[in-house]
C-alpha cells in the first residue's frame, strides 16, 4: 500500500525546465524536519543513479515499518523530499 502511494506521489508531481543539485538544495532549504532529513538521503541516492521511486522507498519505508512515521507522514515526507530531489535530473 505504501509503495503505491509513494509511486503515485512521485509520478503526479510536476516537472519543469532543466535544473541541478543547487536548485534541488535550494528547494530543500524550505523543507522542515523529517522532510529535510529524507531529502538528504534521497538526493544522494538519485545522484548515484537510483530511480526517484526506489530512493524514496529505501529511505521512508523502513521508518514506517519501525513505527517512527505513520503511513500518512511517510507519504507526505516522501512526496516533499521527492519534489526537491527530482530537480537534480529534471529536463525540459
Amino acid at each position: 500500500m505504501l509503495r503505491c502511494l509513494i509511486v503515485a506521489a512521485v509520478l503526479v508531481a510536476p516537472s519543469a525546465a532543466f535544473a541541478d543539485r543547487a536548485d534541488a538544495d535550494a528547494c530543500a532549504a524550505k523543507l522542515s524536519g523529517q522532510s529535510k532529513v529524507v531529502y538528504r538521503s534521497v538526493v544522494t541516492r538519485v545522484q548515484r543513479g537510483s530511480t526517484l521511486e526506489n530512493a524514496v522507498r529505501e529511505v521512508v519505508e523502513p521508518r514506517v515499518r519501525s513505527g517512527r512515521l505513520t503511513e500518512a507522514e511517510g507519504r507526505r515526507i516522501g512526496r516533499d523530499a521527492a519534489n526537491c530531489a527530482r530537480l537534480v535530473h529534471r529536463k525540459t
